[in-house]
């Protein structure tokens, strides 16, 4: 396992927009390999290049019970419809917030081994698409807030928060044999945020939403959306 640093807001590369792949060599091919293991790590459903610090155009996708996908040079060509939805980013670690997103969107790409693919995407696969592409072209999902949304805060303790999902809420049950069917674990994943985040960027981070406006206080629950 690779697991690079994810840098996280305000740092300047998330607004900077990647360049075109021109060659997918074992360049790419490793980079989308480091992505890949990031991302699951982090557990996000999404990554762009960008957001570990490099200005190409590649996103990883691992959406709940499909393959790994590597997408290079992906562009939406329509968008179709409105919808709102809760969404969350590995770059904004613990927070979530409502923002505007289409209903569906047509895309294209080419995957590790050159193949073009075009598609008319729904869902969460279309939510993730608008969310990492708009990465690649410096654009945050902050800047869809709702006008009279926040950021909601969606930490545990210090140094563990839930995994991350856009839309999606995952729960593990584990039901207990000769007990009672409403008895059952609730198993919920932790992570060790000092191997892909760094202690300053993450007081950063907070301190940025809070003097730029994106935070309520969290002890308001009216003035917060909550997943």
């Amino acid at each position: 396992m690779s697991l690079k640093k994810i840098r996280v807001f305000p740092d300047p590369i998330l607004r900077k927009r990647c360049k075109n792949v021109k060659q997918i060599d074992n360049t790419i091919k490793s980079l989308s390999k480091d992505m890949i293991d990031t991302m699951d790590y982090a557990g996000g459903i999404g990554l762009a290049a960008n957001q570990i610090g490099i200005l190409k155009r590649v996103v990883t996708l691992h959406l709940p019970e499909e393959d790994h996908r590597v997408i290079i040079n992906p562009r939406i060509e329509k968008k179709i419809g409105t919808r709102e939805v809760t969404e969350g980013c590995l770059s904004f670690p613990g927070y979530n917030g409502l923002v505007k997103r289409s209903m569906s969107v047509r895309a294209k790409w080419l995957d590790l081994n050159g193949s073009y693919f075009k598609l008319t995407a729904e869902d969460l696969l279309s939510q993730a698409l608008e969310h990492e592409i708009d990465h690649l072209n410096g654009i945050l999902y902050i800047d869809h807030l709702l006008a009279h949304e926040k950021l909601s805060d969606s930490t545990i303790e210090k140094n563990e928060l839930i995994p991350h999902n856009h839309d999606v809420e995952l729960n593990l049950h584990v039901e207990k044999e000769d007990i009672k069917e409403e008895n059952f674990e609730n198993i919920q994943t932790k992570l060790d945020l000092s191997k892909i985040y760094s202690d300053s960027s993450l007081e950063e981070l907070k301190f940025d939403l809070h003097s730029a406006g994106y935070l309520s206080n969290l002890n308001d629950k009216n003035s917060i959306s909550s997943q």
